[in-house]
């Protein structure tokens, strides 16, 4: 039991930080205003594009940044779309992950279509943390990850300071809550969700990279299986609060990593299929739990200065 909890936990974070990267970028985007539902196909096309740039360069971390290059690209498309002309930020987004799911497709084929097998690639190594990776229990599910494990735990506190300490982070909730108002004060409104939005695509290429070389160590088509709308859901549970979004992450990685577990381990004769429902049942379950949460007043609301 012992080590079945433990394998557990530190399987669960590892499969968290996909999501917590993702979340963090969405977190300010959604506060700024910008719903960017695309993150799903943000993410699938950087998990190629890391991929694809390991291959190439022999470098995961060369990889990592032509993922979030084409995860950003992905992120000003929607955000000219949304905040300069003023579309329908739902429909946008769909488009995204269609268009988005289409381009993978084609460029995986063109890519690695001519392998019989997918070639090996340098992937993020797990580092093992001094003296603490050797505590019973707590070492093996706190101090034995990939660097960008470590990295999306210090967000927390680095994210969570922008937020609530810096004008900055106050000018990002003043847009999405009332826009017209933080235009009159002198806050350029479309910069700022720019910024923001750019910042999810941004933070959804390096959730992409890690998912195909810091879990998968490959790649696949389909490999994201919806952990774009999982993300969606942890920012509804956390309230759109960085530090709650945190804890939302790390509840929905760790049940990931349950089906992972009960699906290898057979347990009560359950069919593996239902273990596979599993992350996206509990998200929404968690949905209906939440649906009294105060999003943005300007959630999805396009900002046009001269219809204001």
């Amino acid at each position: 039991m012992e080590l079945f909890i433990t394998t557990l936990l530190a399987m669960g974070i590892r499969l968290a930080t996909a999501l917590i990267l993702c979340a963090f970028g969405e977190t300010f985007s959604q506060r700024s205003g910008v719903l960017s539902i695309g993150i799903e196909g943000y993410m699938a096309f950087a998990a190629l594009m890391g991929f694809a740039g390991s291959y190439w360069t022999g470098n995961p971390w060369l990889g990592a940044l032509l993922a979030v290059a084409a995860a950003g690209a992905m992120s000003l498309v929607h955000g000219y779309l949304c905040i300069t002309w003023g579309f329908s930020q739902m429909v946008s987004g769909i488009g995204i992950i269609l268009f988005a799911g289409g381009l993978t497709s084609f460029a995986f084929g063109k890519i690695f279509g001519h392998f019989s097998t997918l070639p090996k690639v340098k992937f993020f190594e797990v580092v093992n943390v001094p003296m603490f990776s050797e505590i019973p229990m707590i070492g093996p599910i706190l101090f034995r990850h990939a660097l960008l494990t470590y990295a999306a735990f210090l967000l927390i506190p680095l994210f969570y300071f922008v937020f609530y300490r810096t004008k900055f982070g106050l000018k990002i909730r003043a847009v999405g809550e009332y826009a017209a108002g933080s235009d009159t004060m002198g806050i350029n409104v479309h910069i700022i969700r720019y910024i923001c939005t750019l910042l999810s695509g941004v933070m959804s290429g390096w959730a992409g990279a890690f998912l195909s070389l810091g879990i998968s160590h490959s790649f696949q088509e389909g490999m994201i299986a919806g952990r774009g709308f999982i993300v969606l859901a942890a920012i509804v549970l956390g309230n759109w609060n960085p530090l709650r979004v945190f804890g939302a992450c790390l509840l929905f990685g760790t049940v990931d990593a349950l089906q992972y577990k009960m699906q290898i381990l057979k347990y009560w004769g359950i069919p593996y299929a239902f273990w596979l429902m599993l992350p996206y049942i509990v998200a929404t379950g968690t949905l209906v739990i939440t649906r009294k949460t105060r999003q943005p007043s300007e959630l999805t609301i396009p900002y046009l200065r001269e219809q204001a």
